[in-house]
């Protein structure tokens, strides 16, 4: 979170900084109108290049994120070019306004000044989404004009570049309300955000395998079987039961039980294509929908998956437990809900001829099937 709360302040930074360029050389441009009459002209005229070149590389970083567009870590491959442009514009602000300010015009001081508190004012409503920018920001812009002020013998600006230093001061309570207000600001979007994705996957997954449930199955896999549907594609669905569960919860308990359920659920996603479905339907029942799969390659995967469930026992406390799991696959693109219960069907009949197996659907009528005991 720490990363992605530094790129959303960045990114604040690239979006609300941008007038800024142009604000700095109008404000740039005025105060060397305003001092052109009593100041150095070579000196204002050098100084206005320097700003100016400055601001066009500040203008030109901002063109090129624009048309870049980064996005969440990839943002802070921007921070350093921004911080060097402008560290460049600041201090162009900040050393040379004192070094062209009038030494022996009061009024011209005031000036001065007063525009470079302007100037510190907005760098703190910009800046602010990172504290110590903002901090260092105002205090190259100010501090030394402030300090050159104090300093001159006799100068009747001592007390406005004390005044100047008070609002440094006060800044430094500003821009820590600001950033703090900020930073809780971005870290409580991301929890929101990390709440609503945790509420949606635990609406939508066994809390006990990992794996889909019913509800969120039933929703995912109308996609690919409309999918199908369309195209004339074989789909087929596998039922999966673990044998004798009844008599694992009576003899090693009801934890053993949910140990067994977890580590069946872990081997079936271990043994699946990213595009094939599972889910824990209910109880020790899970359901596998196979896109794009006709019956006897969906007979050859409920295959791997029996043998893979008997040959991987449960290690726990007391002795490994051995599982085994009766299947049924059916295949067909009919509607997803007749297709889970042609290989429920065929799941009875695996259960029936003596489990550990693997049936597949023989179109048999439902009347003629009746479900063994687990």
């Amino acid at each position: 979170m720490a990363d992605l709360v530094r790129a959303d302040r960045l990114q604040l930074l690239y979006w609300q900084s941008f007038p800024a360029v142009f604000v700095s050389v109008a404000a740039a441009t005025l105060l060397a109108f305003l001092l052109w009459p009593a100041a150095d002209r070579e000196a204002v005229a050098l100084w206005m290049s320097i700003l100016v070149g400055t601001s066009l590389a500040r203008g030109a970083l901002f063109a090129a994120y624009r048309m870049k567009a980064p996005s969440g870590p990839a943002i802070l491959a921007w921070e350093r070019p921004y911080l060097l442009t402008l560290m460049a514009s600041t201090l162009t602000w900040g050393l040379g306004s004192a070094w062209i300010m009038p030494k022996d015009s009061f009024l011209h001081q005031t000036i001065t000044l007063v525009i470079l508190v302007g100037m510190a004012g907005g760098a703190l409503s910009v800046y602010s989404a990172i504290r110590w920018l903002a901090i260092v920001t105002i205090a190259v812009i100010l501090l030394p004009s402030a300090l050159w002020v104090i300093a001159l013998e006799g100068n009747p600006g001592l007390f406005l570049g004390l005044a100047i230093l008070l609002f440094c001061v006060s800044a430094l309570r500003a821009t820590r309300v600001l950033s703090q207000a900020m930073q809780r600001s971005f870290e409580l979007s991301y929890e929101l955000r990390q709440a609503k994705e945790d509420a949606e996957r635990m609406a939508s997954t066994d809390s006990l395998t990992g794996l889909t449930n019913r509800r969120a199955f039933l929703e995912l896999a109308t996609a690919p079987m409309h999918y199908c549907q369309r195209n004339d594609l074989a789909v087929s669905a596998i039922v999966l039961d673990l044998d004798h569960f009844k008599q694992i919860n009576d003899t090693r308990g009801h934890a053993a039980g949910d140990e067994a359920i977890a580590h069946a659920g872990r081997l079936i996603q271990s043994s699946l294509r990213r595009s094939d479905l599972c889910c824990r339907w209910g109880g020790e029942e899970f359901v596998v929908l196979l896109p794009d799969t006709p019956l006897a390659e969906a007979a050859v995967v409920a295959g791997k998956l029996r043998e893979a469930i008997a040959a991987s026992p449960v290690t726990m406390p007391g002795g490994d437990l051995a599982l085994t799991a009766s299947l049924g696959v059916a295949e067909g693109n009919e509607s997803l809900e007749a297709l889970i219960h042609r290989a429920d069907l065929a799941l009875y009949r695996a259960k029936r001829e003596g489990r550990d197996r693997v049936a597949c659907d023989e179109a048999t009528p439902a009347s003629d099937e009746s479900p063994p005991a687990a």
